[in-house]
């Protein structure tokens, strides 16, 4: 425990504006530490902890992140404890600001720490948000698995012409549209569809071809998407929905699926598109073993000729 302790007191604001994470032991980079990691949001520090060793002293461990929370820009400690029961959450001192927020190249996106395990903003997505800033502009954007819409946010402040996203869940896209009302965005060619993916092949064809298409879905939502089931499904279909000419970002968070099997589900399921390169990983979110983090893997579409022609 002295480790984490001597972790803890060193901890100081990121030279990286978009550096979020500031302590990822479940990268498994910092033997003994991958049951913890903490996150800073300003003036919110949060630190989530995945099944905890036995006997933590946990009053210590929290004076220990409430010493830190000054120098670290912050006044307020969220703590998190996640466990087969879900994930419950508390506020160790402070007060959170009433509308907290993360920010990231001058965008703003809300934070929910009353939704349970996720609050609404992925931290480990920071250069998939740089690669879309850099190529959206003029694009029609299609976003699968929206989730909160931080990558429509990204899409509309770097001049997409249109966005489309969809996610089963209402009360996503409601906090999606908010995100964007708080950056003052014009939402005129920016749609939020509550369907399921599936279901909503014609509705998606029918807003147009897309120029860039971002895939990110969960990788196990029981009743809804099993990424070694369902990932290549939804492949199959994009071929129908993209350009002639197109990008795919596809992004896959399931430690127990390597960078091999996203290749097979994109290759071997889209003819025509070529691999480009695997994005690196965010700031703070160092990996012992690269095929257990987070693989977001940049792939190039090109309609192929019909045969014969």
């Amino acid at each position: 425990m002295d480790q984490l302790f001597e972790h803890i007191a060193t901890l100081e604001v990121p030279r990286e504006d978009d550096c979020h994470r500031l302590l990822h032991g479940r990268g498994g980079t910092l033997p003994g530490l991958d049951w913890l990691v903490v996150d800073r949001y300003p003036p919110v520090l949060v630190a989530t902890l995945f099944r905890p060793p036995q006997g933590l002293d946990r009053a210590r461990l929290k004076a220990a992140l409430e010493a830190r929370l000054l120098p670290l820009g912050c006044d307020c400690l969220v703590w998190q404890e996640r466990g087969p029961e879900g994930a419950r959450t508390e506020v160790v001192c402070g007060q959170l600001p009433q509308a907290p927020l993360a920010r990231e190249a001058g965008l703003d996106f809300e934070l929910d720490f009353s939704r349970g395990q996720n609050i609404g903003f992925f931290a480990d997505m920071v250069p998939a948000r740089r690669w879309l800033a850099e190529r959206a502009q003029g694009k029609r954007v299609l976003n699968l698995f929206s989730f909160t819409c931080a990558f429509s946010v990204v899409s509309a402040a770097a001049g997409a012409s249109r966005v489309v996203n969809i996610d089963l869940s209402r009360p996503a896209l409601a906090q999606g549209q908010r995100n964007h009302a708080i950056n003052r965005l014009d939402t005129s060619e920016v749609h939020f569809l509550p369907h399921d993916i599936f279901r909503s092949w014609k509705k998606l064809h029918s807003l147009g071809r897309y120029d860039l298409i971002i895939m990110d879905p969960p990788s196990e939502q029981k009743g809804s998407f099993l990424a070694r089931r369902d990932y290549a499904r939804v492949v199959r279909r994009l071929s129908k929905l993209l350009a002639p000419e197109a990008d795919l970002l596809a992004c896959l968070n399931a430690p127990w699926l390597g960078e091999t099997f996203l290749d097979d589900a994109v290759l071997g399921n889209l003819p025509g598109t070529a691999r480009v390169a695997r994005l690196p990983f965010a700031p703070g979110f160092a990996e012992a073993d690269a095929d257990a983090g987070l693989k977001v893997i940049h792939y190039r579409y090109q309609r192929p000729s019909p045969e014969g022609s």
